[in-house]
């Protein structure tokens, strides 16, 4: 926008004037003939001298802070301090002029300037005076028919103020207190006379700087109302205070809010100034001129174009009071009125001064709707307003002016896109913000506003684009404007000064110079001084690649750069252009996205920088890049890579050969190689056929190229195969065909790595489209996967050296590779399978060694120690020296630990270790490994045994296990051969146990609540003192614990032992195992056989008893059973006649979890146990067994808790047996005591059955009968005595709590039914059967 006046773009912001701080130069207009408003004007000055020191300088700058020249043109809000509107201030000193209302009378006074209105030639003129500038004045520079001028809006923003705001010293001194006070009043008074004898409506202001506060001195109060008084000022809007000794902050607060207050005052100025434009546009009539203009040659101003006039000032007067909207709406009726049909531009000819005025005219109104749209958030609106101008004024110009195929015109399209640039920049758009952050993408133009209907498709041109885009557009029309200022004729490019008037007056007839310089300084003769195109172009899109790059559109940087570069290199600047290019070749994603034609563009022209310039390394480089031939080529290259640099002569300073090191990616190369297998897969120690395929895709008649090495890099156990350039005169190399040329390649090791290499010589001299197939045999000593990591080429000669890393792999997409062979009419290629991720896959050398496991078992049980046998057969032709390793794999958390047997080496085997535990790991933890185990030397055809020992883990599982032999054969003890055993090993828990827990009846008698040696135990608090841990003194009680246990093996067990274990108590409570037998009965001590899928039965009594009385907690009991079993097969007694350490025997100890036993909490029960009635008399004779069977059952009442309880017993009726004791019975029971209630039981009926039968013998929990076992019914054994199942009902009711008590079974003889109840086992004597 430079190219315009300041005034015409600028926004208007409400003019103060500071007036007494000191004068801030370079605030004064830039616009010519501003003499006219600064001479003969009212002069405002004052004698009183400048307030000076740091607070007049703090009050300086925090008044400019708030100025809004600078701040972005856009209607966010807080954009300057305190959320004010923008000011425009200006610091004048004490002197200040006003513009002149009227302009001056004409003089000297000729009779072609007498007003009309004169009445007689005596007389004086009568002259109708109005504004200096306006086109009714004669000295204006728009008389008579011009539309307005920038002094018009300079003098509104830099001459006449909304507000004079005059800064004043207020001293206290006594003795000068009344002399200062009137100096005061009287400069006051003069100011405020001179703004009104000035016609304008310019508010007053004063600022009183005072050297003490207003409270220390009594009279400063009575001052100050008396200048107010005197002045005539508003205390609340025209005068201030500021007292000394102020903070910053405190002067910023103080400015603030003096602007705050003038802020509406400002706004009413311009308000005012609107009312009066828009009185004189509806005074219908034109005003006379203040003398008329030549009669007969020339008119005044019409009235369409003092209506454009008009609403050009309520424009700028809106912009003023920062009304966009309504600036918007006068600027269009301007602009409308302007190009319209009947517009100014239709009524002013082409050869006018008044045309360029027009245009520069609309060209600000244009700017101004663009501003005002941008400010409002219409941002789609804005760019169609930018079209249309444009589109409209090539209408203009090409109907009326001189046409738009002219460098004046392109010159304008520049301009205007500029302008638009620097428009989107100013309005500082929230959607245009460069954001920081990688996951927010910056926005590269706006989306259409809501004004526009959803669903109307805009072209994208008609949306914002951010100013970039508007820089790149300005450049396209600089190169334009070049290209047509190169076209003017050599005879217009001369010199006024040199050419004939004739050819100047065609000049301008032709030549379009609206804000653009003449044909000879646009584009001036050699030797001449002129317009630098190529600087503007440069300007232009280092400015767009700026904003391009700012929001990471990469590619539009790169595209913009290469035409800088190019343009450069069309100045022959190739300095600049190097600079440019080089970054863009280097990092451009051009080759990947496959766009030869840009690439063939940056690397042609990077290449004629770097030779003349010159850069080896660089010419080299886009040489090679050159050559390819998937970019174009160029007849006036010479392809010739190896004396692309003969003709640059290395300097003193340079390196003798440039090194030169290139990239696959980094530039496109016309050498590719491939590097291929005959097979997929091979073994160690095999020679492996291989071939290596270089292949030239150079631009058809290119010099031919001599590699001097080709090297390709592997990973595995082969670092290298490289070979060298040997010159053959006898060979010949045939263009566009395919050679295979055998080599021999030699095997060489380097001490600094354990890796081979091979190395080879043949011919490498290449041409255009020839493709060498280098074939060779490889020997790999190790196996593993082989893949190609790189492959080099190397050329060099006396200029430079230069190396091409890049890969050897060939397509990945391709399913099948070429392998060329001999055919009867040359080479040619046949089809290999591609391997998927994989060159090669180097295999072992195939093992002939067997491994056996002689006593695998096919399932294991947990807690089993096992050892394995591990047989070694060596079918290899020759001796061999092995080692063994081993190792579990699985998911569980439990792993075995692995110890060997004895080395077959050894002549005694070594002690094995102790396995106490498997190791616990981590589910998801990596194998353990254990160490390995030497075998020794196997003799051909023989076999070797050895054993590895384990022991399972405690849960069910299963595991891996895998078993490596390592071995090489003593004719190659450099090919380590290995073969492996994978085998599973399942793991499962023998045995499951399900468990029954009744209470029993304990004989021993209970604690007396009434005893004196128990008083002590019931005070809880002193039992607690005095009463020792050791010596519990709680009720005893007995339980019973059922284990019913069954083997889960496909075998039979043996079991040896089982017992319980206690492992912990909760609740204060003492546990002792009072009844633990280990084996049955009926097996008289020895061993037990456990059948697949036989349970088998053991019992065990605890006794359990509380530390006090008054403990009334619940307890439980942590129970483990430990079992010592073992294989039937596998049973050994153990024997060491030494007394040394045995070996293990067989035997397996398992321990089982029992779950947790609950000790209720001690409350009222009732226990039922039964005896034989009469007794058992061992003395007694045979006569006995046919007395009818009876049973005495005891039902005993506990009572353990602090309170006395009454009980109530009933005793049911029942028809298959007859009872003797009471029916009815209310007993008493005393606290923690206990009474028993004895019934005999006689069975009505002798039809029993056997015990152990199915149906005769209870089925609840504990029944049972005289088999060892108390309540343990030896179900499925067979045999059993007979008997009769009776099923009493007693019930015993507390009288005061009114709840039934359950009766439990207590005792030999008597189960718990499965619905409710008890049953009692009566035997049947052996004579009473029938």
């Amino acid at each position: 926008m430079e190219a315009y006046p300041d005034e015409y773009v600028d926004h208007n912001l409400p003019l103060i004037v500071l007036s007494g701080l000191e004068h801030v130069p370079g605030e004064e207009p830039s616009v010519s003939n501003r003499q006219l408003l600064e001479h003969h004007g009212p002069k405002i000055s004052s004698e009183l001298p400048l307030v000076q020191g740091e607070r007049a300088q703090q009050l300086l700058g925090e008044f400019f802070a708030a100025d809004g020249s600078q701040t972005p043109w856009n209607n966010k809000p807080n954009r300057i301090k305190g959320g004010l509107l923008g000011f425009k201030f200006r610091a004048v000193g004490r002197e200040f002029s006003l513009p002149r209302r009227k302009a001056e009378p004409p003089t000297p006074v000729s009779p072609s300037l007498a007003p009309s209105g004169t009445s007689s030639p005596g007389a004086p003129p009568s002259w109708v005076l109005h504004s200096p500038i306006s086109p009714l004045s004669p000295g204006s520079p728009v008389f008579p028919d011009g539309v307005t001028t920038p002094l018009w809006i300079a003098k509104h923003q830099h001459y006449i103020p909304s507000i004079l705001i005059s800064f004043f010293n207020f001293t206290s001194d006594p003795s000068r207190n009344s002399l200062h006070d009137n100096q005061l009043k009287s400069e006051i008074n003069a100011i405020k006379a001179t703004l009104q004898m000035s016609d304008y409506k310019t508010r007053h202001v004063v600022i009183l700087l005072s050297d003490k506060t207003i409270l220390e001195p009594p009279d400063i109060e009575d001052r100050l109302s008396n200048i107010r008084r005197a002045t005539g000022l508003d205390p609340k809007t025209s005068m201030f205070f500021l007292p000394p000794d102020c903070s910053r902050v405190e002067v910023a607060a103080f400015v603030t809010s003096i602007l705050t207050t003038l802020q509406p005052i400002c706004v009413e100025y311009y308000r005012d100034l609107t009312k009066h434009t828009r009185r004189k546009k509806n005074r219908g009539h034109i005003p006379p001129p203040t003398a008329p203009p030549t009669r007969g040659t020339s008119q005044t101003l019409g009235a369409q174009g003092w209506g454009v006039r008009y609403e050009f000032k309520l424009g700028v007067f809106a912009e003023f009071r920062q009304e966009m909207d309504a600036a918007g709406r006068h600027y269009t009726f301007a602009f409308d009125a302007l190009l319209g049909q009947d517009g100014i531009f239709e009524t002013t000819p082409i050869w006018s001064p008044r045309w360029d005025e027009t245009r520069l005219l609309a060209d600000a109104i244009a700017l101004r709707i663009i501003r005002c749209l941008l400010w409002n958030g219409l941002t789609t609106q804005a760019v169609q307003s930018w079209t249309n101008y444009r589109d409209r004024m090539r209408e203009l110009v090409d109907r009326r002016g001189k046409g738009s195929s002219n460098y004046g015109w392109e010159a304008w399209e520049t301009r205007w896109a500029k302008i638009m640039a620097e428009l989107v920049h100013r309005a500082d758009l929230p959607i245009f913000g460069i954001t920081k952050s990688v996951d927010v993408e910056s926005a590269i133009y706006a989306p259409p506003e809501k004004a526009i209907p959803v669903g109307e498709r805009l072209p994208p041109w008609q949306l914002l684009h951010h100013p970039g885009y508007w820089s790149k557009l300005a450049a396209v029309h600089a190169k334009t404007r070049r290209s047509l200022a190169e076209e003017i004729p050599e005879d217009d490019r001369t010199p006024p000064g040199r050419s004939p008037a004739s050819a100047v007056a065609s000049r301008h007839g032709t030549y379009d110079t609206y804000l653009c310089p003449e044909p000879h300084v646009e584009m001036p003769l050699p030797d001449h001084e002129g317009f630098d195109h190529s600087a503007e172009i440069v300007d232009l899109m280092n400015e767009s690649v700026a904003e391009f790059h700012a929001r990471g559109q990469h590619r539009a940087v790169e595209k913009l750069n290469l035409e800088l570069g190019k343009d450069l290199v069309k100045q022959k600047k190739y300095s600049e252009a190097f600079t440019i290019l080089k970054p863009v070749w280097e990092g451009t994603k051009w080759r990947e996205e496959k766009w030869p034609y840009l690439l063939f563009e940056i690397a042609r022209n990077l290449y004629e920088c770097a030779r003349e310039l010159p850069d080896v390394p660089t010419l080299v480089a886009t040489q090679w890049e050159l050559l390819s031939s998937t970019l174009r080529k160029d007849p006036t290259l010479p392809y010739d890579l190896m004396k692309c640099a003969a003709s640059i002569s290395p300097s003193e300073d340079s390196e003798p050969k440039p090194q030169v090191q290139l990239k696959e990616g980094a530039v496109t190369s016309f050498l590719s190689t491939s590097f291929i297998f005959a097979e997929l897969e091979g073994h160690v120690g095999e020679p492996l056929p291989a071939q290596l395929v270089l292949t030239s895709n150079a631009q058809v008649g290119s010099s031919p190229v001599t590699l001097s090495k080709l090297k390709v890099q592997l990973d595995g156990s082969l670092r290298v195969i490289e070979l060298e350039h040997k010159a053959d005169e006898g060979s010949t190399t045939s263009k566009g065909k395919v050679t295979i040329i055998p080599v021999a390649v030699r095997e060489s090791h380097d001490t600094s790595s354990p890796r081979s290499s091979y190395s080879g010589e043949t011919e490498l001299t290449i041409s255009a489209g020839e493709t060498k197939v280098f074939s060779f045999s490889l020997i790999f000593r190790e196996s593993g996967p082989v893949n190609v990591i790189n492959s080099t080429i190397t050329i060099e000669t006396e200029q430079f050296e230069v190396q091409y890393t890049g890969s050897s792999v060939v397509d990945p997409t391709l399913i099948w590779y070429p392998w060329f062979v001999e055919g009867s009419k040359g080479p040619r290629s046949k089809r290999l399978r591609a391997g998927e991720e994989l060159l090669l896959n180097v295999l072992p050398k195939p093992p002939k060694m067997e491994i056996h496991l002689p006593n695998y078992r096919d399932q294991y049980y947990t807690d089993e120690t096992i050892t394995l046998q591990i047989e070694l057969s060596n079918q290899e032709e020759d001796a061999t020296s092995a080692v063994l390793s081993a190792r579990f794999k699985g998911r569980s958390r439990t792993v075995p630990q692995i110890s060997w047997g004895p080395p077959a080496t050894s002549e005694a085997p070594p002690q094995l270790p102790t396995l106490s535990s498997p190791v616990e790991v981590e589910a998801e933890a990596s194998p353990i490994r254990q160490p390995t185990h030497p075998v020794g030397t196997i003799p051909a055809g023989n076999s070797q045994t050895t054993s590895l020992s384990f022991t399972a883990p405690w849960d069910s599982s299963d595991h891996v296990l895998e078993i490596k032999v390592l071995y090489h054969t003593l004719s190659d003890p450099e090919t380590p051969i290995s073969k492996t055993l994978i085998t599973d090993v399942v793991f499962i828990a023998p045995f499951e146990v399900n468990y029954s827990f009744l209470p029993r009846f304990h004989p021993e008698p209970w604690p007396s609540y009434f005893s004196p040696e128990n008083v002590d135990v019931l005070d809880s608090a002193e039992a607690e003192a005095n009463s020792s841990p050791l010596t519990p003194k709680g009720i005893v009680q007995r339980w019973h614990l059922g284990a019913r246990i069954e083997s889960f093996a496909d075998e039979s067990l043996v079991l040896l032992s089982a017992g319980i274990e206690v492992q912990g108590v909760v609740g204060g409570v003492f546990c002792d195992i009072a009844k633990s037998e280990d084996i049955d009965a009926k097996g008289d001590g020895k061993e037990i056989e456990i059948l697949p899928r036989t349970p088998l039965n053991r019992a065990f009594v605890l006794e359990t008893r509380k530390g006090s009385l008054d403990d009334r907690r619940a307890a439980h009991l942590d129970l483990t059973l430990r079992l010592e079993w073992g294989r039937k097969d596998g049973i050994t007694l153990p024997s060491s006649d030494d007394g040394a350490q045995e070996v293990s025997d067989g035997r397996i100890r398992t321990a089982l979890s029992i779950p947790r036993l609950t000790l209720p909490q001690p409350e009222p029960r009732v226990l039922l146990s039964s005896s034989p009635f009469p007794p058992s008399n061992p003395s007694s004779s045979s006569s006995t067994t046919t007395t009818i069977p009876s049973t005495h059952l005891t039902y005993t009442i506990e009572n353990p808790t602090l309170h006395f309880l009454t009980f109530e017993l009933s005793m049911e009726i029942s028809e298959t047996f007859a009872f003797s004791g009471p029916k009815f019975k209310t007993v008493n029971v005393l606290p923690v005591s206990r009474r028993g209630v004895r019934f005999v039981v006689t069975p009505l009926g002798l039809a029993g059955g056997r015990r152990g039968d199915g149906g005769v013998a209870g089925e609840g929990e504990g029944g049972g009968g005289k088999d060892g076992k108390d309540g343990v019914a030896a179900e499925g054994q067979g045999g059993g005595e007979m008997g009769i199942l009776l099923k009493p009902v007693l019930r015993v009711v507390d009288r005061y709590f009114g709840k039934e008590l359950r009766v439990l079974a207590a005792g030999e003889g008597v189960g718990m039914e499965k619905g409710g109840g008890v049953s009692v086992w009566v035997p049947v004597p052996s004579g009473r059967e029938e």
